[in-house]
């Protein structure tokens, strides 16, 4: 078939490597373990694919390494994304995905960084068998969200797959990467409206894949009724207005159509000039066969027929446009896995600043109840609160002075340094 839209699996270009260092923890200890079309055919992913994704998920996260899972299941892909208890841990945590999915051939694995740049890179379409796809962003969230409320996730894995969404969504409103239609069931229905209308009535002659996605696109475009002609029972074209035409019925079929598509794979035409005795003039056939199902005398007349080169080249246009967009979606891809990792460091941040803020509140109430006992048994109150003053300063400066001691004898220059920076000091005279 062709396939304009299909990216070689080697076309995923690999995040800026980062000093360990720099890369949070919590983003260290993230893995994926995933096939896609890239690697693997419709019917092995289909294989692959878990009846119950959560059912799934959950087989991972009962290792005991493993703290979040969850299992993106689409007819494209078959990915467990995960995190572990520590970095040292995600080999485990692969392992645990590779057993629950039944240990398939051609499994790719990510870990740390590169796991959120793919899950970005998903969101925005870049990942998919059709660049810029649109169903995988509602398919992404709802999945994550049946994970969270599965209480499977809810850390680091939720809080990139937030921001994955948030990317996907922002890179669709504001570039062209999901702009014009890149399948053949909507390229039909475009060149059917543009050419007659939208059909009340539409035959779709055939029941192979072709013909199936153009029914199902129409159906979902259109309040319209399907009709089916095949030489078997084609029951799942129609809509459910619709009837299924043996071929022998063909020219009953096409009479008072509004529209034609055919796409039956037969050696010889099968739209002929007789076939098309009860079809008006002015009613639209697109003839995605190979070879053509119209015959050569059809075409020549006054019925408008639009050919599969020509729904090819519509396609061809707008995958043109999407693999142009691909660039800055790639620039915005970068900058929001930048954000990301800032966003983590900053919740670094915040879990010490309340642990922080805990012990000092902690503090305080020591202090506290102490001067209120004084106060109780009588004692001078501007005593009391001088002392309260000291106290209070003394225990919460009382660790940090002995490790600035500790470091200075040490030559430790960093913290020293570090001090000034956290409470603003003036520096001069700290040599």
């Amino acid at each position: 078939m062709y396939a304009p839209d299909s990216a070689p699996p080697d076309a995923r270009t690999e995040p800026e490597p980062s000093p360990v260092a720099a890369v949070p923890k919590s983003v260290r200890r993230l893995a994926c373990y995933r096939l896609d079309h890239g690697s693997s055919s419709t019917e092995e992913l289909g294989a692959v694919a878990p009846d119950d994704p959560v059912a799934a998920a959950r087989r991972i996260a009962a290792h005991d390494r493993v703290t979040e899972a969850v299992v993106l299941s689409t007819c494209n892909r078959v990915e467990a994304y995960l995190s572990t208890r520590t970095p040292a841990d995600r080999d485990a945590g692969i392992e645990a995905a590779r057993e629950a999915l039944g240990d398939p051939d051609g499994a790719r694995t990510e870990t740390g960084l590169a796991v959120v740049d793919h899950l970005f890179r998903v969101a925005c379409g870049l990942e998919s068998a059709v660049v810029g796809e649109a169903h995988v962003l509602g398919q992404l969230r709802r999945t994550f969200d049946a994970a969270l409320e599965a209480d499977l996730a809810g850390g680091v894995v939720t809080r990139a797959a937030d921001a994955a969404v948030s990317v996907g969504r922002r890179c669709r409103d504001e570039t062209d990467i999901d702009e014009g239609t890149v399948g053949y069931g909507s390229a039909t229905c475009e060149a059917i409206a543009e050419a007659g209308g939208v059909p009340d009535r539409l035959v779709v002659v055939g029941a192979g894949e072709m013909a199936t996605e153009v029914a199902s696109a129409a159906g979902h475009r259109w309040d319209c009724r399907v009709d089916a002609v095949n030489r078997s029972a084609a029951s799942q074209l129609p809509t459910e207005d619709g009837r299924y035409w043996p071929l022998e019925a063909l020219e009953a079929a096409l009479s008072d159509a509004d529209a034609i598509v055919t796409a039956t794979g037969a050696p010889d035409p099968v739209v002929t000039l007789e076939a098309i005795q009860g079809v008006a003039s002015e009613t639209p056939v697109v003839d995605l066969a190979t070879p053509p199902d119209v015959a050569k005398l059809v075409r020549r007349s006054a019925v408008p027929v639009v050919s599969l080169d020509a729904i090819q080249r519509r396609i061809a246009a707008a995958v043109a446009g999407r693999r142009a967009a691909v660039p800055a979606v790639e620039d915005a891809i970068t900058d929001a896995v930048a954000a990301f990792v800032d966003r983590e460091r900053e919740n670094r941040a915040e879990d010490t600043l309340r642990e922080l803020h805990r012990t000092a509140a902690a503090i305080r109430e020591s202090e506290l109840e102490r001067a209120r006992d004084r106060l109780a048994s009588g004692a001078d109150a501007e005593a009391v609160l001088e002392d309260f003053a000291s106290a209070l300063t003394g225990s919460l400066l009382g660790t940090p002075t002995e490790r600035l001691r500790a470091a200075a004898r040490d030559g430790d220059d960093a913290v020293i340094e570090a001090t000034h920076r956290l409470f603003d000091l003036d520096c001069e005279g700290s040599e």
